[in-house]
């Protein structure tokens, strides 16, 4: 038996950098790692931004260990590629030249001469990517022509025409994809050259792309409500993974975030809590099964000496992270605890402003902005307890790496993830947001008895191992893959074969083969198949009445008098005004319905 094919992940992406982090993203990149280990699977990163920067950026994941080596990265661009471009683009022309002149530095710069007249400029950089060459042709006073290559290959080019005005285009395998025009940062228009059209926004051209080039022999990974929009379009298995971003700070779902869910139409969600889990199935009416997957760290505790000080490991970021709110409590109750200090690492918009409150309050000797760490559980195994005030937390990878080193936690009493961990009075507290005095009375109290508190920290997190996590993943993968979509156009009994693809069929196909099935049905003269048919288009189109109307004949014909009065009835309920012409039209129906009374 020949090997099957390899199973193909994906993972979509809005863009990369150094300002794109948090514990949602370390997440998307834990699980990669994860599939890439999988036997016969090979994942693939898709961008949705196309530059030299973007794949400078994941060759910077890849080189720190962050992403595997084995996980293959691509733009859309790259991805959803036409077999030949339907538009002729008119291409930068490069310049003659008879001589150059080079200057090394931290920068190896190259001058083009034209009869001693500079024409054309390089300027090359060693990255972790490869050679990033930004070329600029010399000359044009009317515009500012730049090319950017990576390892000699064209990615991007950016066109300056006049105040303001700008037109990028991104390149593929040497082919230019689509081009974009925009004036003072705001969108003017996107040419699409494989697809002959031009869009108004990046949404419908992305959609667009991904409706035509997108490989259907996928699994594709949609990480929250930021990449949802382009569910539908896709062909391929989708897997919607829920964080938190769906809900504003006082906890309602968005109703931007509420529609995308509802209507999405693939094969799974996935959320990492149980609390998660239920509060969705109560708030919203999905179509996909809902799956519980919790994330898992591999840190451990690696202290070696007396605990000392309170810590916080955070994004600065204090919409979400309220941490100066925790500065405040702090400063209440310093004086209790001489002591103990308030240690914050991170870095992020908001350390300005933290600074400002430690000066104010005159304890930078107390309270100090330690910056970012890379090592997060020696801070917490360093650490009398934690302090994570937040107001929306998906699932919060730094409160399991908290407890996992036998750091307490205090934190806000929200959903998803400090709900689900913590356990006051056992683990850690829980405060209502924004009551500094609550918070103050937390830090008393987990300090006076934080020995207890400690011990239990660790063995509340057994659960969430790594174990656990892959054995969720690989199963919900394998099941996917089991019930991989097929269907055979070629058949002898098509009618079967239509019948057999229904089964598994995702909904963006359902509604084409049940009237593929429908259709043979009638060839046939298979009146009950084209019932049950019809009764399934009147549950996938509830607002349609076609399919309610169809049925009814069809009852009749069939001698289902009672099934007939009641879709009667649903009809007259549902669409009164088309169910008065409909009686008019045919007064029969009345008369049935009557007699139908007359034998109840």
């Amino acid at each position: 038996m020949p090997p099957a094919d390899p199973s193909h992940i994906m993972c979509i992406v809005p863009k990369l950098g150094a300002n794109v982090g948090g514990g949602k993203v370390n997440a998307v990149f834990k699980r990669m790692n994860l599939l890439a280990d999988r036997p016969n699977t090979r994942v693939t990163l898709l961008n949705l931004q196309h530059s030299c920067n973007q794949k400078i950026a994941f060759a910077d994941l890849v080189h720190s260990g962050l992403l595997s080596d084995r996980i293959a990265h691509r733009s859309i661009h790259e991805l959803c590629v036409p077999e030949s471009s339907v538009t002729a683009v008119a291409e930068t022309t490069l310049p003659s030249w008879d001589d150059q002149k080079t200057a090394e530095g931290k920068k190896t710069r190259i001058t083009y001469f034209k009869h001693g007249t500079p024409v054309m400029r390089d300027s090359l950089e060693p990255t972790v990517a490869g050679t990033l060459t930004v070329r600029r042709i010399l000359g044009d006073t009317d515009q500012d022509i730049r090319l950017k290559y990576l390892n000699d290959d064209l990615v991007e080019s950016r066109v300056q025409l006049g105040e303001g005005l700008v037109e990028k285009t991104a390149f593929s395998d040497g082919a230019p994809r689509c081009r974009t025009r925009r004036e003072h940062g705001a969108l003017l228009w996107i040419r699409d050259f494989g697809l002959d059209r031009t869009f108004n926004d990046d949404t419908a051209h992305h959609r667009m792309l991904v409706a035509q080039f997108f490989p259907e022999d996928s699994i594709v990974f949609i990480d929250g409500v930021t990449s949802a929009y382009l569910q539908r379009p896709i062909k391929a298995k989708k897997v919607l993974f829920l964080h938190a971003d769906h809900r504003n700070p006082s906890g309602k779902i968005v109703p931007r975030s509420r529609s995308l869910i509802e209507a999405f139409d693939g094969d799974a969600i996935v959320t990492a809590t149980r609390a998660h889990k239920e509060r969705l199935e109560e708030d919203i009416n999905n179509r996909a099964p809902i799956r519980v997957i919790p994330h898992y760290t591999e840190v451990t505790n690696t202290n070696c000496e007396k605990p000392a000080h309170i810590c916080t490991v955070s994004r600065l970021e204090l919409t979400g992270k309220p941490i100066h709110q925790c500065i405040e409590a702090f400063t209440r109750i310093m004086h209790q605890i001489p002591d103990c200090n308030y240690l914050i690492y991170g870095s992020g918009l908001g350390q300005a402003r933290l600074q400002q409150l430690i000066d104010h309050h005159n304890c930078g000797d107390r309270v100090m902005l330690m910056g970012h760490t890379a090592n997060p559980a020696q801070v917490f195994s360093q650490s009398l307890f934690s302090l994570a005030p937040t107001l929306t937390e998906g699932f919060g990878l730094a409160l399991l790496e908290a407890l996992t080193c036998g750091c307490p936690v205090i934190s806000y009493d929200v959903d998803y993830g400090p709900r689900e961990m913590i356990t006051p009075g056992h683990n850690g507290e829980l405060v209502q947001p924004g009551d500094i005095d609550a918070i103050a009375a937390a830090i008393l109290k987990v300090h006076t008895d934080r020995n207890r508190y400690a011990g239990a920290s660790q063995a509340s997190v057994k659960d969430y191992s790594f174990d656990t996590y892959k054995s969720r993943y690989f199963k919900l993968i394998d099941d996917l893959e089991m019930n991989r979509f097929s269907f055979d156009i070629t058949a002898r009994d098509l009618k079967a074969e239509t019948l057999r693809a229904l089964e598994k069929a995702p909904p963006q196909y359902r509604d084409r083969l049940l009237d593929l099935y429908i259709h043979q049905c009638h060839h046939n003269r298979d009146l009950g198949g084209m019932y049950d048919g019809f009764q399934q288009k009147i549950t996938m189109h509830p607002k349609d009445q076609r399919p309610v109307i169809r049925c009814i004949w069809l009852s009749r014909r069939l001698g289902r008098l009672t099934e007939c009065r009641a879709l009667l009835d649903r009809f007259a309920q549902r669409f009164p005004n088309h169910h008065a012409q409909f009686i008019t039209q045919y007064p029969d129906f009345l008369e049935l319905a009557d007699a139908v009374d007359g034998l109840a």
